[in-house]
Protein backbone atom coordinates (compact mmCIF):
# COMPACT_ATOMS: atom_id res chain seq x y z
CA UNK A 1 0.00 0.00 0.00
CA UNK A 2 1.61 3.52 -1.14
CA UNK A 3 0.88 5.56 2.07
CA UNK A 4 0.97 9.90 1.70
CA UNK A 5 1.61 11.31 5.12
CA UNK A 6 1.70 14.82 6.21
CA UNK A 7 4.57 15.11 9.07
CA UNK A 8 5.10 17.77 11.30
CA UNK A 9 7.17 18.82 13.39
CA UNK A 10 10.20 21.62 14.63
CA UNK A 11 13.08 22.58 13.18
CA UNK A 12 16.26 23.99 14.49
CA UNK A 13 15.67 27.25 12.17
CA UNK A 14 12.18 27.58 12.63
CA UNK A 15 9.88 29.56 14.49
CA UNK A 16 6.67 27.38 14.35
CA UNK A 17 5.53 24.10 13.61
CA UNK A 18 7.24 22.70 10.05
CA UNK A 19 5.58 20.33 7.43
CA UNK A 20 6.84 18.44 4.17
CA UNK A 21 4.96 15.81 2.64
CA UNK A 22 6.60 11.78 2.18
CA UNK A 23 5.70 8.76 1.04
CA UNK A 24 6.07 5.03 1.78
CA UNK A 25 5.02 1.93 1.04
CA UNK A 26 4.05 -0.70 3.75
CA UNK A 27 1.32 -2.83 4.40
CA UNK A 28 0.04 -0.94 7.52
CA UNK A 29 0.11 2.79 8.07
CA UNK A 30 1.87 1.56 11.49
CA UNK A 31 4.58 -0.55 9.23
CA UNK A 32 5.40 2.86 7.66
CA UNK A 33 6.18 4.76 10.46
CA UNK A 34 9.85 3.88 10.43
CA UNK A 35 10.33 4.86 7.00
CA UNK A 36 8.66 8.25 8.18
CA UNK A 37 10.95 8.94 11.00
CA UNK A 38 14.02 8.38 9.03
CA UNK A 39 12.66 10.73 6.20
CA UNK A 40 12.22 13.52 8.79
CA UNK A 41 14.69 16.55 8.20
CA UNK A 42 13.16 18.35 11.68
CA UNK A 43 14.13 17.52 15.19
CA UNK A 44 13.19 13.97 15.57
CA UNK A 45 11.77 14.76 19.06
CA UNK A 46 7.89 15.08 18.57
CA UNK A 47 7.57 14.36 14.86
CA UNK A 48 3.93 13.43 14.21
CA UNK A 49 1.49 12.61 11.23
CA UNK A 50 -1.38 15.31 10.68
CA UNK A 51 -2.73 13.69 8.07
CA UNK A 52 -2.41 10.55 5.86
CA UNK A 53 -3.69 8.66 2.81
CA UNK A 54 -4.14 4.67 1.96
CA UNK A 55 -3.89 5.14 -1.86
CA UNK A 56 -4.70 1.27 -3.40
CA UNK A 57 -5.92 3.23 -6.64
CA UNK A 58 -6.43 6.80 -8.43
CA UNK A 59 -8.94 7.30 -10.85
CA UNK A 60 -9.05 3.75 -12.97
CA UNK A 61 -5.83 2.64 -12.15
CA UNK A 62 -4.69 0.22 -9.58
CA UNK A 63 -1.39 0.44 -7.66
CA UNK A 64 1.01 -2.45 -7.80
CA UNK A 65 5.28 -1.85 -7.10
CA UNK A 66 7.64 -4.13 -8.49
CA UNK A 67 11.47 -4.03 -8.54
CA UNK A 68 11.76 -3.13 -12.46
CA UNK A 69 10.91 0.03 -13.82
CA UNK A 70 7.38 0.51 -15.66
CA UNK A 71 7.73 1.51 -19.73
CA UNK A 72 8.81 5.02 -20.26
CA UNK A 73 5.73 6.16 -21.97
CA UNK A 74 3.65 4.27 -19.10
CA UNK A 75 0.81 6.95 -17.26
CA UNK A 76 2.66 7.86 -14.07
CA UNK A 77 1.22 9.03 -10.76
CA UNK A 78 1.96 12.59 -9.51
CA UNK A 79 1.05 14.08 -6.18
CA UNK A 80 -0.18 17.55 -6.83
CA UNK A 81 0.17 20.94 -3.89
CA UNK A 82 -2.09 23.66 -4.60
CA UNK A 83 -1.49 26.74 -2.75
CA UNK A 84 -3.50 30.07 -2.42
CA UNK A 85 -5.29 32.27 -0.52
CA UNK A 86 -8.41 33.00 1.12
CA UNK A 87 -9.29 36.68 2.07
CA UNK A 88 -10.52 35.28 4.78
CA UNK A 89 -8.04 33.76 6.57
CA UNK A 90 -4.41 34.52 7.24
CA UNK A 91 -1.68 32.78 5.37
CA UNK A 92 -1.70 30.30 2.03
CA UNK A 93 -3.83 27.37 2.32
CA UNK A 94 -2.88 23.88 0.59
CA UNK A 95 -5.33 20.99 -1.29
CA UNK A 96 -3.63 18.22 -2.60
CA UNK A 97 -4.47 15.62 -4.77
CA UNK A 98 -3.30 12.64 -6.64
CA UNK A 99 -3.69 12.26 -9.72
CA UNK A 100 -2.67 9.83 -12.92
CA UNK A 101 -1.39 11.52 -15.74
CA UNK A 102 1.18 11.04 -18.95
CA UNK A 103 3.32 13.73 -18.02
CA UNK A 104 3.86 16.82 -16.11
CA UNK A 105 1.77 19.43 -17.85
CA UNK A 106 -1.29 17.29 -18.29
CA UNK A 107 -1.23 16.29 -14.61
CA UNK A 108 -1.35 20.03 -12.73
CA UNK A 109 -3.98 20.70 -15.55
CA UNK A 110 -5.43 17.74 -14.33
CA UNK A 111 -5.12 18.38 -10.59
CA UNK A 112 -6.45 22.38 -11.09
CA UNK A 113 -9.47 20.95 -12.28
CA UNK A 114 -9.90 18.72 -9.18
CA UNK A 115 -8.70 21.68 -6.98
CA UNK A 116 -11.79 24.34 -8.52
CA UNK A 117 -14.44 21.35 -8.22
CA UNK A 118 -13.58 21.29 -4.87
CA UNK A 119 -13.28 24.76 -4.17
CA UNK A 120 -16.93 25.28 -6.06
CA UNK A 121 -18.53 22.67 -3.72
CA UNK A 122 -17.27 24.27 -0.74
CA UNK A 123 -17.94 27.84 -2.04
CA UNK A 124 -14.12 29.00 -1.09
CA UNK A 125 -13.14 32.14 -3.16
CA UNK A 126 -9.31 31.38 -3.73
CA UNK A 127 -7.23 31.28 -6.47
CA UNK A 128 -5.18 28.33 -6.63
CA UNK A 129 -1.60 27.74 -8.10
CA UNK A 130 0.47 24.34 -8.32
CA UNK A 131 3.18 25.14 -5.90
CA UNK A 132 4.68 21.18 -6.34
CA UNK A 133 3.84 18.57 -9.04
CA UNK A 134 6.03 15.57 -7.86
CA UNK A 135 5.64 12.22 -9.88
CA UNK A 136 5.40 9.26 -7.79
CA UNK A 137 7.78 6.84 -9.51
CA UNK A 138 10.10 5.05 -6.72
CA UNK A 139 9.05 4.46 -3.42
CA UNK A 140 10.98 2.07 -0.29
CA UNK A 141 13.09 0.34 -3.02
CA UNK A 142 10.26 -0.36 -5.16
CA UNK A 143 8.89 1.53 -8.79
CA UNK A 144 5.17 2.44 -9.03
CA UNK A 145 3.43 1.04 -11.63
CA UNK A 146 -0.40 1.49 -12.34
CA UNK A 147 -2.42 -1.29 -13.49
CA UNK A 148 -6.10 -0.62 -15.43
CA UNK A 149 -8.36 -2.20 -13.00
CA UNK A 150 -10.66 -2.00 -9.50
CA UNK A 151 -9.43 -0.66 -6.61
CA UNK A 152 -10.36 0.34 -3.10
CA UNK A 153 -9.35 3.60 -3.97
CA UNK A 154 -8.14 6.54 -1.56
CA UNK A 155 -8.55 6.40 2.39
CA UNK A 156 -7.88 9.49 3.73
CA UNK A 157 -7.86 10.84 7.65
CA UNK A 158 -6.70 14.00 9.85
CA UNK A 159 -4.97 12.48 12.56
CA UNK A 160 -2.53 13.73 15.45
CA UNK A 161 -0.04 10.24 15.72
CA UNK A 162 3.40 10.97 17.41
CA UNK A 163 5.84 9.19 15.92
Amino acid sequence: MLFVVLLGGKHAQAKIEVHDIVFAVADSLEQAYPQLRERWFGIAKGVHIDAWMAVDGVEGWRLAFSPLAPCADAPRLYFINLGGYDARCFGEAHHYVLVVARNKREAMAKGRRQALSHMKQTHLDAVLDVDDCLPIDHVGGRYVHLVEGPHDGITQRNDYIVL
